[in-house]
């Protein structure tokens, strides 16, 4: 990064952009992927039986109705911070501020979520390897 450009971030006080589209999509997706399809439908199947299906239909549709108006609001506010970003230019920075942390404590639940599918996993290998 040249210098030139550094200085121009630094003196407008804003982040500096290195996730582009892919990345983006790659975390997001990786996210979706790893708690949402490998970990959550097996403990969900086996308490709610046949109802998890709906339950995870009833998702789906949620997440459209969130995602359509997040892709409008990215189109519009193009500038890093997401969703902290978007609820702190309308409604100020506390409430800013709790999304922010509401978004931390979201991607914490998402890696316990794969703690917990890669403690199973490594458990089962052991077992099946005869080690335990």
């Amino acid at each position: 990064m040249s210098e030139e450009v550094a200085e121009d971030t630094e003196s407008q006080g804003e982040l500096e952009r290195t996730v582009g589209l892919a990345g983006a999509v790659t975390i997001g997706t990786g996210t979706m992927i790893g708690a949402g399809i490998f970990v959550f439908p097996g403990l969900a199947a086996g308490r709610a039986g046949p109802a998890a299906a709906i339950s995870f239909s009833i998702g789906a549709v949620i997440a459209l109705l969130v995602a359509l108006p997040t892709s409008e609001l990215a189109t519009a506010m193009p500038k890093s911070g997401g969703g902290y970003y978007f609820i702190s230019r309308g409604l100020g920075t506390l409430p800013g501020a709790i999304v922010g942390i509401g978004l931390t404590f979201g991607l914490i639940f998402a890696t316990a979520f794969y703690l917990v599918a890669f403690g199973e996993h490594a458990a089962a290998i052991l077992v099946g390897a005869g080690v335990i």
